[in-house]
Protein backbone atom coordinates (compact mmCIF):
# COMPACT_ATOMS: atom_id res chain seq x y z
CA UNK A 1 0.00 0.00 0.00
CA UNK A 2 3.17 2.30 0.68
CA UNK A 3 4.37 1.73 -2.59
CA UNK A 4 1.22 2.38 -4.30
CA UNK A 5 0.40 5.52 -2.53
CA UNK A 6 4.05 6.65 -3.24
CA UNK A 7 4.01 5.45 -6.86
CA UNK A 8 1.08 8.25 -7.43
CA UNK A 9 2.18 10.94 -5.55
CA UNK A 10 5.25 10.99 -8.06
CA UNK A 11 2.95 10.04 -10.98
CA UNK A 12 0.24 13.08 -10.33
CA UNK A 13 3.63 15.56 -9.59
CA UNK A 14 5.73 14.31 -12.77
CA UNK A 15 2.13 14.60 -14.66
CA UNK A 16 0.79 17.63 -13.59
CA UNK A 17 1.33 20.99 -15.29
CA UNK A 18 4.13 23.31 -14.48
CA UNK A 19 2.94 26.48 -12.34
CA UNK A 20 3.48 29.84 -14.09
CA UNK A 21 5.54 31.99 -12.45
CA UNK A 22 2.77 34.91 -12.22
CA UNK A 23 3.02 37.52 -9.36
CA UNK A 24 -0.28 38.50 -8.37
CA UNK A 25 -0.31 42.41 -8.15
CA UNK A 26 -3.21 44.94 -7.31
CA UNK A 27 -4.02 46.49 -10.88
CA UNK A 28 -4.31 49.81 -9.00
CA UNK A 29 -0.98 49.82 -7.23
CA UNK A 30 0.71 49.45 -10.63
CA UNK A 31 1.81 52.97 -12.13
CA UNK A 32 -0.31 53.96 -15.32
CA UNK A 33 -1.54 56.92 -16.35
CA UNK A 34 -5.10 56.21 -15.37
CA UNK A 35 -4.06 55.32 -11.77
CA UNK A 36 -1.83 58.33 -11.43
CA UNK A 37 -4.75 60.02 -12.46
CA UNK A 38 -7.39 58.35 -9.69
CA UNK A 39 -4.83 59.53 -7.34
CA UNK A 40 -4.12 62.99 -8.59
CA UNK A 41 -7.93 63.47 -8.83
CA UNK A 42 -8.31 62.36 -5.05
CA UNK A 43 -6.26 65.82 -4.01
CA UNK A 44 -6.80 69.00 -4.54
CA UNK A 45 -4.47 69.84 -7.07
CA UNK A 46 -4.13 72.59 -9.13
CA UNK A 47 -3.98 71.90 -12.93
CA UNK A 48 -4.07 68.07 -12.92
CA UNK A 49 -3.42 67.73 -16.67
CA UNK A 50 -0.20 69.61 -16.46
CA UNK A 51 0.87 67.14 -13.31
CA UNK A 52 0.08 64.27 -15.12
CA UNK A 53 2.11 65.29 -18.13
CA UNK A 54 5.07 66.93 -16.01
CA UNK A 55 5.29 62.74 -14.33
CA UNK A 56 5.23 61.42 -17.74
CA UNK A 57 7.77 63.92 -19.39
CA UNK A 58 10.37 63.33 -16.43
CA UNK A 59 9.97 59.86 -15.78
CA UNK A 60 10.37 59.08 -19.73
CA UNK A 61 6.58 57.30 -19.53
CA UNK A 62 7.93 56.09 -15.90
CA UNK A 63 10.66 54.19 -17.42
CA UNK A 64 13.17 56.34 -16.20
CA UNK A 65 15.80 54.81 -13.58
CA UNK A 66 14.30 57.08 -10.82
CA UNK A 67 10.87 55.85 -11.59
CA UNK A 68 11.78 52.43 -11.35
CA UNK A 69 14.14 52.25 -8.06
CA UNK A 70 13.20 55.25 -6.21
CA UNK A 71 9.43 55.06 -6.97
CA UNK A 72 9.81 59.26 -7.77
CA UNK A 73 8.11 60.55 -10.07
CA UNK A 74 8.79 64.31 -10.10
CA UNK A 75 12.72 64.24 -9.17
CA UNK A 76 12.06 64.73 -6.14
CA UNK A 77 15.32 65.76 -3.94
CA UNK A 78 16.13 65.16 -0.21
CA UNK A 79 13.88 67.48 1.76
CA UNK A 80 15.52 69.40 4.59
CA UNK A 81 12.76 71.57 5.58
CA UNK A 82 9.17 70.13 5.15
CA UNK A 83 7.14 67.67 5.90
CA UNK A 84 7.77 64.31 3.51
CA UNK A 85 6.29 61.46 2.74
CA UNK A 86 10.44 59.88 1.17
CA UNK A 87 11.75 56.90 3.75
CA UNK A 88 15.41 57.61 2.83
CA UNK A 89 17.36 59.31 -0.25
CA UNK A 90 19.41 57.44 -2.51
CA UNK A 91 22.14 59.88 -4.66
CA UNK A 92 20.14 62.41 -3.53
CA UNK A 93 17.15 61.75 -4.64
CA UNK A 94 13.97 61.10 -2.46
CA UNK A 95 12.79 57.65 -2.06
CA UNK A 96 9.28 56.61 -1.48
CA UNK A 97 7.84 53.07 0.03
CA UNK A 98 5.70 53.43 -3.43
CA UNK A 99 4.75 55.88 -6.30
CA UNK A 100 1.63 57.20 -4.94
CA UNK A 101 3.76 58.51 -1.90
CA UNK A 102 5.70 60.30 -4.48
CA UNK A 103 2.35 61.93 -5.80
CA UNK A 104 1.24 62.81 -1.97
CA UNK A 105 5.07 64.39 -1.66
CA UNK A 106 4.62 66.66 -4.42
CA UNK A 107 0.79 67.91 -3.23
CA UNK A 108 2.59 68.42 0.12
CA UNK A 109 5.32 70.64 -1.93
CA UNK A 110 3.16 72.43 -3.99
CA UNK A 111 1.18 73.24 -0.41
CA UNK A 112 4.09 74.39 1.38
CA UNK A 113 5.13 76.90 -1.90
CA UNK A 114 0.93 77.94 -2.46
CA UNK A 115 2.25 81.16 -3.08
CA UNK A 116 4.78 80.66 -5.69
CA UNK A 117 2.07 78.01 -7.46
CA UNK A 118 -0.02 80.65 -9.58
CA UNK A 119 -3.80 79.13 -10.05
CA UNK A 120 -3.51 80.96 -13.46
CA UNK A 121 -2.72 78.12 -15.98
CA UNK A 122 -0.68 80.61 -18.21
CA UNK A 123 1.51 81.92 -15.21
CA UNK A 124 2.06 78.49 -14.23
CA UNK A 125 3.62 77.29 -17.40
CA UNK A 126 5.40 80.54 -16.91
CA UNK A 127 6.33 78.92 -13.71
CA UNK A 128 7.29 75.63 -14.72
CA UNK A 129 9.70 77.15 -17.82
CA UNK A 130 11.63 79.48 -15.28
CA UNK A 131 11.86 76.32 -12.41
CA UNK A 132 12.33 73.45 -14.96
CA UNK A 133 13.75 74.92 -18.31
CA UNK A 134 16.82 75.81 -19.18
CA UNK A 135 16.05 76.69 -22.61
CA UNK A 136 12.73 79.30 -21.79
CA UNK A 137 9.51 77.75 -22.98
CA UNK A 138 10.32 74.32 -24.03
CA UNK A 139 9.63 72.35 -21.07
CA UNK A 140 5.88 74.17 -21.05
CA UNK A 141 5.64 73.49 -24.79
CA UNK A 142 6.71 69.72 -24.60
CA UNK A 143 4.05 69.33 -21.50
CA UNK A 144 1.24 71.61 -23.56
CA UNK A 145 1.75 68.97 -26.58
CA UNK A 146 1.54 65.83 -23.99
CA UNK A 147 -1.76 67.36 -22.83
CA UNK A 148 -2.92 67.36 -26.42
CA UNK A 149 -1.91 64.63 -27.11
CA UNK A 150 -3.07 62.54 -24.63
CA UNK A 151 -6.16 64.30 -24.33
CA UNK A 152 -5.79 65.34 -20.34
CA UNK A 153 -9.13 66.66 -18.85
CA UNK A 154 -8.39 70.07 -17.44
CA UNK A 155 -9.74 70.22 -14.09
CA UNK A 156 -9.79 74.45 -14.71
CA UNK A 157 -13.46 75.60 -14.94
CA UNK A 158 -14.58 77.21 -18.53
CA UNK A 159 -14.56 80.81 -18.85
CA UNK A 160 -17.31 82.75 -18.61
CA UNK A 161 -18.54 85.40 -20.76
CA UNK A 162 -19.48 88.48 -18.74
CA UNK A 163 -21.93 90.90 -20.86
CA UNK A 164 -22.11 94.20 -19.18
CA UNK A 165 -24.51 96.18 -21.01
CA UNK A 166 -28.27 95.34 -21.47
CA UNK A 167 -28.77 97.00 -24.47
CA UNK A 168 -25.71 93.94 -25.80
CA UNK A 169 -27.89 91.56 -24.84
CA UNK A 170 -31.19 92.73 -26.31
CA UNK A 171 -29.61 93.60 -29.74
CA UNK A 172 -28.24 89.98 -29.78
CA UNK A 173 -32.12 88.37 -28.76
CA UNK A 174 -33.40 91.14 -31.55
CA UNK A 175 -30.69 89.61 -34.26
CA UNK A 176 -31.77 85.76 -32.90
CA UNK A 177 -28.18 85.12 -32.55
CA UNK A 178 -28.31 84.67 -28.67
CA UNK A 179 -31.56 82.79 -27.58
CA UNK A 180 -32.67 83.16 -24.04
CA UNK A 181 -33.25 80.44 -21.57
CA UNK A 182 -36.48 80.08 -19.26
Amino acid sequence: MKYLLTFLLISMACTSKPRSNQILTNTQDSLTIQNLTYVLWSLPFKHKDIIIAQAILETGWFKSKNCINNNNLFGMRQVYTRTTTADTVINGYSHYPNWKQSVIDYFILQSTRESIVPSNRTAYFHYLDKVYSEDGRSYSNQLKALIKRLDLPSDDPKPTVKIHHKKKVKNLVKRKKFTKFK
